[in-house]
């Protein structure tokens, strides 16, 4: 009886709905997908707006009737964002659904284009950013070779809240492609010999000289300024170079001197600050010098991403192994440091620049590098070399990614862990640099924008680790890293284990969320992987090898022991 009155009761809703009493009781019968797609608009989806009276039942009627489903709705103008099925094309669905008395408009979900290639004078020379195999220097290089900013400026030009600390050699005050983005210190009043935001330096404006201990990080041996203009030079302003991030502000913090030393004391005070006054990024284009625990501790205390160069190599000018020869900080064990290599224009390893198959994260362009000076004459642009002139590339993405994906900075220690996992998993991967850097690729600003490309687009703010760090409740837990780091160096490098990890990725979202909202069943999966994280971790530490070894004796001992048993039992029986 029940499934009686049901039924009436759908009958007379759907004559209710003034679609249903017009001549064509189907207002969107017979028409069937052309298979036109356009670049204008997203394929497979409309924005619509319902009149206010029935939004919920024409909704509802659309949902039922054709498999219209609701993607998002915008509720504070009242619009909802719509899913077409296959045999539906945009056009028609807004053609018909515009002429539904119940819908007050429907329209393609356009894509929205920015024309973000800058007319800066000398971008045509900073083949880091776009390389058309131009000749930069007297060396023609190759085209693509480059980090794709113009393709990543499209998507995002950088927000100027985000800080960039640059602990260097010191940062020009006056260079006219520096000043506009020179951060400015919102708690101080500039001149009144005050410490105003109490922070114990007075009338830090711009940063700080922890050399002469004064307010004026000006910069007298060029290093920092070169940095600086690759990170965040003022951009489409029709002079100069163009910065990674147009936006981004640069803190000056000078610990290095003329000569191009400075102290580690001195490097730690200008970490801390940067860590007291909020920088979300921080480069290090220096190192060298031995293994110091207080200079870690203060990148570990950092809220910051830490872009560290990886070295320049000895003596000899050839880089180094720096899985064999640490060179800190660029070395240090914390998971807020991404180490960088050196590229040249044909994206192989630069002669010089220091590598490490795990202690080394990335690549990026560091040969003849075009960037600002420490002079304010005209044409003050010089070419520079250097896994220092690589890292800067480095941070000015991590600052891209910054005012694109998180828009507070709340979190911001899981930010900056997902920032460095972004920037590593959405690599171009390169033959040649496959077992010279751990991501085995050049870092690409498009791909890491738009989380895809050739390194896999498979990182979610989690690393693509869902299930584990559901379980253990933090994408920087040491089981997920170890779960990572195994799948970054024996899955992700084939095919047969980036097939899996794919697979994985499309199943798995939905399951972490189950893991995540219950304690019993994270209590289990942590149980249930413990065993998987210890093989991980002695696979990690002693190879496939080994291991394999290992336990081919430890299998084959016990079988040799029973056949042999067995042996004797049938010489007695006989």
């Amino acid at each position: 009886m029940s499934r009686k009155i049901m039924c009436a009761l759908l009958f007379l809703l759907m004559l209710s709905h003034p679609a249903f009493c017009t001549e064509d009781d189907d207002p969107v019968a017979s028409l069937q997908s052309s298979d036109h797609r356009s670049e204008e608009y997203v394929a497979g989806e409309i924005l619509v707006k319902y009149k206010p009276a029935v939004r919920l039942s024409t909704a509802a009627y659309y949902q039922q009737q054709h498999g219209i489903a609701t993607i998002a709705s915008f509720n504070v103008i009242g619009v909802d964002h719509l899913k077409l099925p296959e045999n539906l094309n945009v056009e028609d669905a807004v053609k018909v659904m515009g002429q539904d008395p119940n819908v007050e408009y429907a329209e393609p979900n356009y894509y929205r284009f920015i024309e973000a290639v800058p007319n800066d004078t000398y971008l045509g020379l900073q083949w880091g950013l776009h390389n058309t195999g131009q000749d930069v220097n007297g060396v023609i290089g190759t085209a693509d070779a480059d980090m794709d900013a113009p393709e990543g400026w499209d998507l995002n030009t950088g927000g100027n809240w985000v800080v960039v600390a640059v602990v260097d050699s010191g940062v020009s005050q006056y260079n006219p492609d520096l000043a506009a983005n020179l951060w400015q210190n919102p708690g101080e009043l500039c001149g009144n010999g005050v410490d105003d935001d109490l922070n114990g330096y007075i009338d830090d404006c711009r940063g700080w000289d922890f050399v002469f201990n004064d307010n004026e990080p000006n910069d007298a041996n060029g290093h920092g300024t070169h940095v600086a203009g690759t990170i965040a030079a003022v951009t489409n302003n029709a002079q100069g170079v163009a910065g990674v991030s147009w936006n981004a502000k640069i803190m000056a913090l000078r610990f290095v001197d003329a000569s191009g030393s400075g102290s580690t004391a001195d490097a730690i005070s200008a970490i801390l600050y940067a860590n007291a006054m909020g920088a979300h990024i921080q480069n290090h284009s220096w190192g060298g010098g031995g293994y110091s625990q207080a200079l870690k501790d203060a990148i570990d205390a950092s809220a910051s991403v830490h872009v560290c160069a990886a070295g320049n190599g000895g003596s000899d000018g050839i880089g180094d192994n720096n899985d064999a020869i640490p060179f800190y900080p660029s070395s240090y064990l914390s998971t807020n440091i991404i180490a960088v290599a050196a590229t040249d224009q044909n994206d192989n390893l630069a002669v010089f620049s220091n590598y490490g198959p795990t202690s080394v994260d990335v690549a990026a362009p560091g040969v003849n590098i075009l960037s600002t000076l420490s002079t304010v004459e005209p044409g003050d642009y010089g070419y520079k070399n250097g896994t220092s002139m690589a890292a800067p590339h480095v941070s000015g993405l991590a600052a891209l990614l910054y005012g694109w994906t998180w828009s507070s900075a709340e979190n911001r220690t899981l930010a900056a862990v997902d920032i460095i996992q972004r920037i590593k998993a959405t690599v171009d991967t390169k033959t040649q640099l496959s077992g010279v850097v751990s991501s085995g690729g050049r870092i690409n600003a498009f791909n890491a924008l738009n989380s895809g490309g050739d390194g896999g687009g498979d990182d979610d703010g989690g690393g693509g680790c869902f299930i584990a760090t559901a379980a253990f409740g933090s994408y920087a837990e040491p089981h997920v890293k170890v779960l990572r780091d195994f799948r970054d160096r024996y899955l992700k490098p084939h095919a047969l284990g980036k097939a899996f990890v794919r697979f994985y990725y499309q199943h798995s979202p939905d399951w972490a969320e189950t893991i995540r909202e219950n304690k019993n069943l994270r209590w289990m999966v942590r149980t249930a992987l413990m065993p998987i994280v210890g093989l991980s971790w002695l696979i990690l530490k002693t190879g496939l090898l080994p291991l394999g070894a290992a336990v081919f004796i430890l299998v084959a001992i016990p079988f040799a022991i029973r056949f042999k048993r067995n042996k004797r039992r049938m010489w007695n029986l006989s």
